[in-house]
Order: structure tokens, then sequence, then C-alpha cells
């Protein structure tokens, strides 16, 4: 709980002092800079956040501790009191070795194991699970076109060991509306597959076949309050489904999991796994259900595809840690942690380790596990919770007065809301607004990708179904071009650019030509900087024996006032190459412009417009 100073002995020999006079003194050391638009947090999710809250802010959100502790571990006293299964996924190759590499992945920290199977091919489960205790280590099963079938298969097999029926625990993902997503199809005969599949594991209250999904939201652009708005609605949906096939929403509860994407938002999406919490408490308040706890809603979260790159991919292992963190002090139930590689590569035993032991650092070296709930009370966190499961209410409200979620897929309206979301990330990241470090921003120059080693899907917006996206698409895009131009002509051709410094301003000219690099870095461009001249003619001089296909001016704007146009007219008489301006000399665009200046980059510039048009000068595309 909160303690007032009045009962810290400690804090009360100190003055309190309002949040206003805080603001006061920010602004003061901002030198009287807007305090909303320097430090406030606006959200895609239409509000904004503070960047800092204090006890006060507190006033009007006291339910919030109503929620806390509620993945507190009352089973294992072998495990800490915050205790959460790391479930491996497994692609069936062959039934040997998969379960093989599922033993060696128990052994070497998983304690959950998912399967993912294919061609409906369940005879296999036998020597698949093979010395694998499911009471003991939950077993999930996805890619499902029968689960009924399957189900009872599985049960077959377990009859025939040791094992109780009744105490396995796993899952089963087979969720007909996720489908939907990204087919634009629902089949009938699935609801009634999903129905039978229920009445089938009544009583085995460890093992639950309705998955929820709303992975697809987050890999599709959604926004946070829109993600939870939609998986509400989603399963609202399955309620009304489920009730009309004699299924009672007891039977529809117990058999629920919540399976979610975590991104690399840290405090949004710590804040978003305990806004499910509360809105499912009181969705199922609302139908008078009164035997539920939101502790007993088992969140299973992914690692999010949305934030992950090709490009300087290693910086994906730092995204997954960021993104189990978050879903662990949000409180999930269970986790799986894709391999940092898995976009372009073929899962292998390296990365998958990768991945397995950021779960097992949490747990043994930094103790996540140690404190049942540790951010609950926090200022921060308590307010960025209300304000997204107000936000987040709205979204699913707007859904249901449009008929729900199945009514609203199909006149295209969810998927309208997400592509507007989507749009307006990408903005940001062109803009380099929302940064993917290795990408847009500090890209590494020097590496490439053969082209013939990645398949990049190709994004077409269609407004019947959920495309997946990647926040890094564009710029992949973007640096493919460029990667493959030179796979074709050969890495001499690749586009050079040349940064020339001028001027007397170290500072301004370090600045812009670090800016230059890494903005030409983005689209796969060699980048060289100059060397810092005596004058103008040698500054000129050596640009020209640079041989660049870019020039970069790199100065103050006082240069680019007093000298750009003299610089620019005789740098054109001598090269052919494309003059670019590192700055925005209002003043002089017009001007220099005449004097042969192609185009200004700065840090209000569009990058992938930008860039595209530069390629387009050097005929990459």
């Amino acid at each position: 709980m909160i303690t007032k100073r009045g009962n810290n002995t400690l804090l009360s020999e100190f003055n309190e002092v309002s949040k206003e006079k805080w603001i006061e003194k920010v602004v003061q050391d901002l030198k009287g800079a807007d305090f909303t638009k320097r430090l406030v947090w606006n959200l895609p999710d239409g509000f904004s956040i503070d960047p800092f809250y204090m006890q006060e802010d507190m006033n009007g959100i006291e339910y919030l501790a109503d929620f806390h502790n509620l993945t507190l571990n009352k089973e294992d006293q072998k495990e800490g009191p915050r205790s959460w299964i790391y479930k491996e996924k497994i692609l069936i190759k062959d039934d040997i070795s998969s379960n093989k590499e599922a033993l060696d992945a128990l052994a070497m920290g998983a304690n959950g194991i998912e399967f993912k199977l294919s061609n409906g091919n369940y005879s296999i489960l036998e020597s698949l699970i093979a010395n694998i205790d499911p009471c003991a280590n939950p077993i999930s099963f996805t890619n499902i076109s029968n689960p009924s079938e399957l189900f009872g298969q599985y049960l077959n097999v377990i009859s025939n060991t040791s094992f109780n029926e009744n105490n396995i625990k796993g899952s089963i993902d087979f969720d007909p509306l996720q489908a939907l997503c990204h087919t634009g199809q629902l089949d009938k005969e699935d609801i009634d597959q999903l129905a039978k599949t229920i009445q089938l594991t009544k009583g085995i209250s460890g093992f639950k076949v309705l998955t929820v999904n709303s992975k697809q939201f987050l890999d599709a652009g959604a926004s946070a309050s829109q993600e939870i708005g939609y998986l509400l609605s989603v399963f609202v949906e399955y309620i009304e489904l489920l009730s009309s096939k004699n299924i009672s929403l007891e039977d529809i509860v117990k058999s629920l999991v919540i399976s979610i994407g975590v991104g690399t938002n840290f405090f949004l999406e710590i804040a978003k796994i305990r806004a499910i919490r509360i809105l499912f408490y009181h969705i199922l308040k609302s139908y008078s259900y009164k035997d539920f706890s939101p502790d007993l809603l088992f969140i299973h979260s992914d690692s999010s595809l949305w934030t992950k790159t090709i490009y300087d991919p290693y910086v994906n292992m730092l995204r997954n840690t960021t993104e189990a963190m978050a879903a662990v002090l949000g409180g999930c139930n269970s986790l799986s942690i894709a391999p940092f590689d898995e976009i372009y590569n073929q899962t292998n035993s390296f990365s998958s380790r990768i991945s397995r032991n950021i779960s097992n650092l949490m747990k043994e070296e930094s103790y996540f596990d140690r404190v049942a709930d540790p951010v609950a009370g926090s200022y921060y966190i308590e307010n960025l919770s209300d304000k997204l499961v107000s936000s987040a209410l709205n979204v699913f409200k707007e859904i249901e007065s449009h008929g729900g979620f199945l009514e609203s897929f199909n006149t295209g309206m969810i998927q309208k809301n997400i592509a507007v979301t989507r749009d307006r990330k990408h903005d940001l990241i062109s803009k380099r607004r929302e940064v993917f470090i290795g990408t847009n921003q500090y890209p590494n120059i020097s590496e490439s990708v053969n082209p013939d080693d990645v398949k990049l899907p190709e994004f077409r917006e269609n407004k019947n179904v959920l495309k997946t996206s990647r926040g890094a698409e564009q710029f992949e895009n973007l640096r493919m071009n460029t990667d493959k131009y030179v796979s074709i002509h050969g890495e001499e051709n690749r586009p050079k650019v040349y940064l020339s410094l001028i001027g007397d301003n170290k500072i301004m000219r370090k600045a812009r030509a670090s800016f230059a690099t890494g903005f030409f870095g983005c689209a796969g461009f060699d980048v060289i900087e100059g060397k810092v001249s005596e004058n103008l003619t040698q500054s000129i001089d050596l640009a020209v024996q640079s041989n660049a296909d870019i020039i970069v001016v790199c100065g103050s704007d006082d240069d680019y006032l007093n000298n750009g146009i003299t610089y620019a007219s005789k740098l054109k008489e001598k090269s052919k190459a494309i003059i670019v301006i590192a700055g925005n000399p209002e003043d002089k665009k017009e001007e220099l412009k005449d004097a042969g200046v192609i185009d200004f980059i700065n840090l209000k510039t569009n990058l992938i417009d930008s860039l595209q048009s530069f390629q387009k000068l050097l005929t990459i595309i």
C-alpha cells in the first residue's frame, strides 16, 4: 500500500512539494520551453501521459488497489511468490526429432511446450510427448484443424501412461475468429468443433481449449487500446456463439486462455496486461458471473512481430528482453519468446536457447519471481493503467454499438481503424520520431543482406483481412532495394555519399555529418566523411575527387548563408553528383536550389520519401 507522508517519520521531516511546484522547476530547467510539448507523451490511443506522477494523482483511481497481487503463486511452494511458465514453441519436423527438441528445452529451463502440428497428423502424439510429464509441464497444441479429434487422441495416449488425465495441464490454440482476421472467412463448423471440445474437457481444469488471441491486432499495427478493445469484443462474440451451442458461461470461462502480443513500449505493455484483467473482470460482472476473480484469468504473452527487424538483427535480442520483462511485470501466467532471427531464418538451437535464457535470467539472476507484484502502487503505472482501461473500454463500446466483432469486421470497420493507426505509426517511424535502433536510427552501414537469402512478405492492403505488418518494413524494403541493386551491379557500384565539411563551427559540422551518416545509412548507401579543409576551394576539390554519387554539405546555417551559393555553384561546375545540404536554411533555400542544390535534409524530413527520391535519381528503383 502507498503510505501517506504523515505515517512516514523519515519523509515527515521534509516540506511537501506540490506537482505544480515540480512542474515550475522543470520549466525553469527547460529555460521556459513548453512543458507539454517537450515532456508530455502523446499516445496513438488518444490520451497523453505526464513525465511523472505523485500521490495526489492517485485520487479517483483507488479501485486499482483491488487488482494488486493477482498473480501471487499459491500452488508451487518450490517457486517464488511470482512464477510463470516459459513455453517453448516447437515446429514439428518429425515426431522423434521434435520430441528430442522438447526434452532438451525442458532440460534447459523451459517448463512448458507448444507443438505446432501440421496436416492434422495426430497419430504421432504418443512418440511426440514421450518422456514428458504433462501434469508438471503443460503441453499445448496449435495449428489445429480438428480440436475435438486431437484431444480425443491425446486422452487415449495419456490413458496408456501412468499420468492421471484429470491432472494434465496445457491448452489447444484453436481460435476461429483469429482465423477470420487472417482469411476473411468464418467456418461455422469450427464453432461446433469448439463447443464439442469444451464439452470433452469439462472436469480437467488444467487443460484449456478456448484460446482468444489478440496478437493479430498488435502485429497489424493496432494501438494498445484497440488491441484490448477488440480482444474484449472477440471474447463477447465467443460467449454469444458458444451460448447458442448450449455451452454455459461457466464452462466458457474455465476453458479460457487469453493470448496476447507484447511490444517494446515497456510501461505501456505492463499497463496493458493489468488493464486486460480489470476489463475482463468487469465484462464478466456485467454478465452476472459471480464466481470470477481476475486472478483466475490465464494470460499467455508472446513477443511481438511488429517490433522485429532483419537488419542489425541482434538488437532483436534486446527487444525480446524488454518485451519479456514487461510481460512478467504486467502479470502474465505464461510466456513465449520468439527466436531473434525468426522472421528471416529457420529456427535453430542457438537462437532458441538465447530466447529461453531471457526467461532463465529473469528468474535466476534478476529475481523477477521473488516479488509478487513489483509495480503495484506505482503512481506512473497506475495512472497509465487507468487511462488504458478507459480508452480500451471506449473502443469496445464502439464495436458493440456497431453490432459486435463479427459485424464490425465483416463491414471492414476494424480493419480500417487499425490501418489508420498503423499508417500513423509508420509515419512516426519514417520521421524517426519512433526509433528502431539499427534500422531507422544508428544503422550499421557496413552491413548488407543478400536479397536471395531473405524473402520479405509483400504487404498489400486488403480491407477484408488483417495483414501482418512490421514497424521496420518500410526501411527494410528501402535498404533491400539498394542491396538488390548492388547484388546485380557489384559492390563497387554501391551508392557513395561524401560528407563535405565546411566552416569553423565544429559542433554543427560534426552534428550534421553524424545526422547525414545515419540518414543515408538507412538506405544502405556507403558514407564517407571528408576532411576539414582550409578553404572552400579545397573542400570542393576533395568533394570532386571522392567520385561520390551524392555530396552532402555539412556546416552551420551561417556557413550556408555566407558561402552556400558559391560552394554549390562551383561544385556543380566540376561534378555531376547530387548536391544536398544537411540543414534547413529557409532564407536561402530557393537561391541555393538555383545554385545547384537538389535537396535539404533535416530532423523534419520524411526519410522514406526522401531516400526513395534519391534511389530514383540513382536509378536504383
